[in-house]
């Protein structure tokens, strides 16, 4: 089981959100919605905030909904 900790997000159109994320997700290696890993087709990941001091984050397109 992974840790989680509450990190501030500036979300696309520049909203900020506190999200409760694992290391794993907050570094962009995972999908902030279903904790998949970066990969091809439904599982590629498009970019959908930032945390400052720590890069962006990521939702894999399947759980964005968009056609692979």
């Amino acid at each position: 089981m992974q840790a989680v900790d509450t990190y501030t997000v500036m979300v696309d159109g520049g909203r900020v959100v506190s999200l409760e994320l694992t290391q794993a997700q907050a570094e962009g290696f995972e999908c902030l919605t279903c904790k998949r890993l970066c990969g091809n087709g439904l599982s590629a990941f498009r970019p959908v905030g930032f945390i400052p001091s720590t890069g962006m984050v990521f939702r894999c397109i399947s759980c964005l909904g968009v056609a692979a």
